[in-house]
């Protein structure tokens, strides 16, 4: 998870810095809708195909390698050429002179298209790195037994990649020679170069996980044949169970999601993801819009995103630490509902910090209560709100845990991005102002946000049954009415000795 997360890190840096730096902050919601949404439908119809003709390792390998094939292209071809390959200034301001300033920013991703291809593509490793290939792996190799005192822990180590990226890019910046794009360059070529190094760990890491766990279960295989031959021995019979399981046909993907989302639990899940999406949404383009403001140059910008990612960093481990505490405290459902609520809490007063406006409060205050809040995003989580979601997937059926993980994590998010970014977009349009700017939309923002937050409430709630131990039941009517009929007989037999012995007595005196 540390490597998993770690790209995940850096590339989210990197693309908010591309992206914010040169279209604004603005052009986020109409680049996730037209452009990370689709790609992300075509990538699970292409999982889901690949699933049926794949093997699980070569799909995680099919999976995994596309994408640090990408930033290294980026890195070294794509942003070198970058004046060679946009598309003119002139064209792009002409396109968005009738548009006022809510297209301005939409006609920038165009002009600026290799940037936006950059954030899709790491919009989809969001997406399809730890929910998919790292959690699908763990789920496979982990016990259901294990899973409660483990995958808080697995987290651990996976919250000390923020703190590491951080360390990193602050670290590689600082050795730039310019602050221009020149050197900015030389900064992504460092970056990508690394990255490379990381995806070399992961496929090894990924390949000794599964050796490990073939073995076990070997061993666990000969363990019961060697217990199966003990008892043969001591018994002296044979026992053979034989199963017959007819073939399973493989589904389509329309049929897959038919089948699958008749399962409450992952409709559950799926709710739970995309209101967590939504609100995330909502909040972290706002943020990103003061933050552009207050750093306008691409360095400054990810040396602060640098600094942002190792308070989450180590944020996300002191609470990973206690993670498990905390599920064995609060359970299930009482853990799951932390982020949600500090989420709003924290949520509310950043909205209220930006209504009240910067003659009241300072945009430095601002932007400081909305680091806390998107601090807060980060770390919930990592820390809790991933580990439950994944608990809930081990007792589901194989295609759940593929298909319907894919479903739930991929779209799910992506949905919930999508929805997010459509409100804004539709606020930048309605109310934005002649600027376009999204600060004008916060008390709409707002209302959006608690709505988000209730379906999410609900949707814990609805999960949070399945962990919860039925409460059994004993009907003790037949058990009473036993012991009545005991104390009938007691009784009917006290009584037939106390009349015998009334009548021996009376014998004896008319013998006297």
């Amino acid at each position: 998870m540390f490597l998993f997360i770690y790209v995940f890190t850096t590339v989210r840096d990197t693309k908010d810095t591309l992206v914010v730096s040169n279209c604004g902050a603005e052009a986020i919601p109409f680049l996730k809708l037209y452009g990370v949404m689709p790609c992300a439908t075509a990538f699970i119809v292409m999982y889901s195909k690949l699933s049926n003709a794949l093997g699980k390792q070569t799909l995680f390998y099919v999976t995994l390698l596309p994408f640090f094939v990408f930033y290294g292209v980026f890195a070294f071809v794509l942003f070198p050429n970058r004046d060679v390959i946009h598309f003119p200034l002139a064209a792009a301001e002409g396109a968005a002179a009738a548009g006022g300033g809510a297209l301005t920013a939409a006609t920038n991703l165009m002009r600026y298209w290799s940037f936006s291809l950059f954030f899709i593509v790491s919009e989809l490793w969001a997406s399809a790195g730890v929910p998919l290939l790292f959690w699908q792996c763990a789920n496979d190799v982990t016990p259901m037994a294990q899973a409660k005192r483990f995958y808080p822990l697995f987290a651990v180590t996976g919250n000390l990649a923020p703190i590491v990226s951080g360390k990193v890019m602050s670290k590689v910046i600082s050795l730039q020679k310019t602050k221009d794009d020149i050197g900015f360059g030389a900064t992504l070529k460092k970056l990508a170069v690394i990255k490379a190094v990381v995806g070399l760990g992961i496929i090894f890491i990924y390949r000794n996980v599964y050796a490990m766990a073939e073995e076990r279960d070997r061993k666990e295989r000969t363990e019961q044949s060697l217990s199966t031959i003990r008892g043969i021995e001591e018994t002296g019979k044979v026992q053979i169970t034989m199963k017959f399981e007819k073939p399973k046909q493989k589904l389509t993907l329309r049929e897959s999601m038919k089948e699958l989302m008749q399962s409450k639990e992952l409709k559950a899940m799926a709710t739970m993801v995309f209101c967590y999406n939504v609100c995330v949404e909502l909040t972290e383009v706002l943020w990103k819009s003061i933050l552009r403001k207050q750093y306008p140059s691409k360095s400054l910008y990810m040396e602060y995103m640098a600094n942002f990612s190792q308070t989450v960093g180590t944020v996300a481990f002191l609470l990973q630490l206690i993670a498990p505490g905390i599920l064995n405290v609060f359970g299930w459902r009482g853990t799951a509902m932390i982020p949600p609520v500090t989420m709003g809490v924290l949520a509310i007063a950043f909205f209220a910090a930006i209504i009240a406006g910067e003659d009241k409060i300072p945009l430095a205050q601002a932007l400081l209560i909305g680091t806390v809040q998107n601090v807060a995003n980060k770390v919930t989580k990592y820390s809790l709100f991933d580990p439950c979601k994944e608990m809930a997937y081990i007792p589901l059926g194989p295609d759940a845990k593929t298909k319907g993980k894919a479903a739930v994590d991929v779209l799910g998010a992506r949905l919930g991005r999508s929805m997010g970014s459509a409100s804004q977009q539709l606020l930048v349009f309605l109310v934005g102002g002649p600027s376009g700017s999204i600060v004008n939309c916060t008390p709409y923002l707002g209302v959006c946000y608690v709505a988000a937050i209730a379906m999410w409430s609900k949707a814990v709630g609805t999960l949070g049954k399945l962990f919860v131990t039925p409460e059994v039941k004993v009907d003790n009517t037949p058990r009473l009415e036993s012991i009545g009929q005991a104390i009938t007989i007691i009784k009917r037999i006290e009584d037939a000795k106390s009349e015998k012995r009334k009548n021996g007595n009376g014998k004896k005196q008319a013998k006297k």
